[in-house]
């Protein structure tokens, strides 16, 4: 009886896709956002802009703003991004180029990553990443992805080399892994994936020494004494507030590294933070939801497999960007990764990631939508 209880759970969590578990860890997730934004700003709003809650009620108005853009994302067919796929990759381009706009971009230590929309600023790479994978998904729906591979990376080369003038590496990283996974399990030929690869080997030290601070932080991330006060100092002050939380943390708003001592310590380093206040157990309790979360999707991408290609490989794709960018979060926080500016997805301060979230989610709910109303029009046909 016992084992009989236990195989109908497995089942019932094996078949369910995107449901009510899913979206409760990530309201979680959000939630937990919400608080730990507001608890590592709190003393730097409070003496930057005299408003101790000046975080918590942008990310909040984000939050809302979040919702209102998944609500409109899931009344949008799948149709329009798999027909007009060709113009999210003009789009995604022409984004990229916008910020090197004067008096439309916005650099900030030296990097030019960001429009100025007045409300907020707009980081313009984590956009165009989606907009490739919305074109990539359609194209190879209608095209051979082996035939065409070559064309397909000419054109991932030239966004990555935009993004790579804007001085955001790490997200030229990200795209170009994700790309590389999604390759792979969408069954491209090794052949193809070595020589890219080989490129990769040969082109990425390239970049690193023509720019004089990403060599700085390899060597700070190769052993971040040799200079603890310069290109070391953030991560040995992110693992001084993971070592310093134990397994139950300091306490909710107790963190020291925050005082102004962790720098974006509310969005590169947030998960440090969360270690620190809410301890070693409670990291392990948010690893958890994310697993869950990717685990739901990409049992909800086995089922759209057999149902539609192009949402399938539009899954893959949004998939592939979130785990990415959460797993290069957390490797920079307990200092396995050079320093990159990459929020956690779902929790870190900022308007684009979390907003990039919602439509993510949307995306999702909205091929939900669509499986649902292809599974009832089969059942519709078969008792006719």
């Amino acid at each position: 009886m016992l084992i009989e209880k236990l195989k109908n759970i497995i089942y019932f969590f094996d078949n369910r896709g995107l449901d009510s578990l899913f979206l409760a860890c990530v309201t979680s997730l959000i939630i937990i956002g919400l608080v730990m934004v507001t608890s590592s700003t709190v003393d730097f709003a409070a003496a930057k802009f005299s408003n101790p809650l000046f975080f918590f009620k942008k990310q909040l108005i984000f939050i809302i703003l979040g919702i209102l853009i998944l609500y409109i994302i899931t009344h949008i067919k799948t149709d329009f991004y798999y027909d007009y796929g060709q113009y999210f990759l003009l789009l995604s381009f022409i984004l990229s180029l916008l910020v090197h706009i004067p008096g439309l971009g916005i650099t900030i230590n030296g990097a030019t990553r960001w429009i100025d929309l007045g409300f907020f600023t707009l980081q313009v790479s984590e956009v165009s990443r989606l907009f490739f994978f919305i074109w990539l998904s359609g194209y190879i729906t209608r095209n051979n992805f082996n035939k065409d591979y070559l064309k397909i990376f000419i054109f991932l080369s030239i966004l990555m080399f935009i993004i790579v003038l804007q001085r955001d590496f790490g997200s030229m990283i990200l795209l170009f892994v994700a790309f590389i996974i999604f390759s792979f399990l969408s069954h491209v030929k090794l052949m193809h994936l070595l020589k890219i690869i080989v490129y990769a080997i040969i082109l990425i030290p390239l970049l690193i020494i023509m720019y004089p601070y990403r060599i700085q932080r390899l060597l700070a991330f190769i052993n971040p004494w040799n200079d603890p006060q310069g290109s070391g100092y953030q991560i040995i002050a992110s693992q001084i507030a993971l070592s310093s939380g134990g397994y139950f943390g300091q306490g909710l708003g107790s963190s020291m590294q925050k005082l102004f001592y962790l720098p974006e310590q509310y969005n590169d380093f947030i998960l440090a933070i969360i270690g620190e206040e809410l301890g070693f157990i409670f990291l392990i309790f948010i690893l958890l939801l994310y697993v869950i979360i990717f685990w739901r999707i990409f049992i909800f991408y086995n089922i759209t497999f057999d149902i539609s290609r192009f949402s399938s490989n539009l899954i893959l794709g949004i998939i592939l960007l979130m785990l990415i960018q959460t797993v290069i979060h957390v490797l920079v926080n307990i200092g396995l990764f050079p320093t990159k500016g990459m929020g956690l997805p779902f929790i870190s301060y900022g308007g684009t990631n979390l907003l990039l979230m919602f439509t993510y989610i949307g995306i999702l709910i909205r091929i939900q939508i669509e499986n649902k109303q292809s599974h009832s029009q089969a059942v519709h046909r078969s008792i006719k």
